[in-house]
């Protein structure tokens, strides 16, 4: 007969489960495991922020510089006009920052963080004073750059000729796209006028240009020339570029088309530097850059180097602080210093010629 005592002893012996040394052994792989796994994952995050993060400054920056490059191309453009001496301009105060059509481009340098100026001295762009420009808060240290001309593709003709130089006319019955208070040119390719419309009837065709009413109104009703039929109407702009914080607070390069509010453009453009090729000899090409405030004849201006510091909305996680200096106008200077965060930086840059003063 077995013994009760040995019959236990065996089961237990039979049962025995994992020892303590392999738990520790199997709890310190599943650590390396886990660990591997979390470096993975962190991996992949930090690649695919970083990744879409360069997607964004790519895509922003194309639609930037597809957007300046169009309205820069068409600066001084006024019709089918050659001379642009032969220009005459009736509206109240004609040299007026927003109306004065036969100036291509113009700019303001950021001279510091507060301020800018021209050719002429110190300007603030935030008064209302300053000839009509009247900015929302253009973001200190980035210049501003002004385009004028025909920028859209509207075009009007002028059926019957004009009675005398009085801005009288008759468009074709039923021609649309023309309001009251509308900043128009006209031009027979030999001499340009621009007005404002003070009233337009479709139905009729009938466009009259008087004085005393409208803003900035017209001075005078003479617009020097008596028109024949054929004459060409456009609307001429002036089209302003600069940069700004939006209403979540980023920096963005803003768009303000003739007296409408200005309307942000792409996010995430931090700083932008402008400098004017001027052709000194009157040979067509460029012989020098220089900044707003250095240029000598704007009517010798003949092709813009514009440069654009562009950042991610959001911080990249894993990108080391920075605090770099940017030379962005690449004259040696520098011109922005981040602040120590984890964005994405690059500068972007282009030249472009203005066509209509080439020669």
């Amino acid at each position: 007969m077995k013994n009760p005592l040995q019959t236990m002893t065996g089961r237990l012996h039979s049962k025995s489960g994992m020892t303590l040394v392999e738990l520790i052994v199997a709890m310190a792989i599943s650590l390396v495991l886990a660990g591997s796994l979390y470096q993975i994952f962190i991996s992949s995050t930090r690649s695919y922020a970083l990744n879409q993060g360069l997607a964004q400054l790519q895509e922003n920056s194309r639609f930037a510089l597809k957007i300046l490059r169009r309205d820069i191309r068409q600066a001084g453009y006024l019709g089918c006009l050659q001379d642009n001496a032969a220009y005459t301009n009736t509206l109240n105060d004609p040299t007026d920052f927003l109306f004065n059509f036969n100036q291509a481009v113009y700019g303001l340098e950021a001279t510091s963080a507060t301020a800018w100026a021209d050719e002429l001295g110190p300007a603030d762009p935030t008064a209302a004073g300053f000839d009509g420009m009247n900015l929302i808060d253009p973001t200190g240290g980035s210049d501003i750059l002004a385009i004028r001309g025909m920028m859209g593709n509207q075009l009007f003709f002028l059926e019957t000729p004009m009675p005398d130089t009085s801005a009288d006319m008759k468009l074709e019955d039923g021609t649309t796209g023309i309001d009251d208070g509308d900043i128009l040119m006209i031009t027979d390719c030999r001499h340009a006028s621009v007005f404002q419309a003070t009233n337009y009837t479709a139905v009729n065709g009938n466009l009259v240009h008087n004085t005393g009413t409208g803003t900035p109104g017209n001075f005078t009703k003479d617009l020097g020339r008596a028109y024949p039929p054929g004459a060409q109407l456009h609307k001429p702009t002036t089209i302003l570029y600069f940069i700004a914080e939006n209403t979540a607070g980023q920096p963005s390069l803003f768009r303000k088309v003739g007296l409408a509010d200005a309307r942000e453009l792409v996010g995430g453009m931090e700083n932008m530097q402008v400098r004017f090729g001027e052709d000194l000899d009157g040979d067509g090409a460029t012989d020098t850059y220089v900044d707003a405030n250095a240029v000598t004849d704007w009517d010798a201006v003949v092709s813009i180097h514009i440069a654009l510091l562009q950042r991610t909305v959001s911080e990249v996680p894993g990108r080391p602080a920075d605090n770099s200096g940017y030379d962005i106008s690449a004259d040696g200077n520098i011109d922005f210093t981040a602040p120590g965060d984890r964005r994405l930086r690059r500068v972007l840059t282009t030249t472009i010629g203005l066509r209509n003063h080439l020669r």
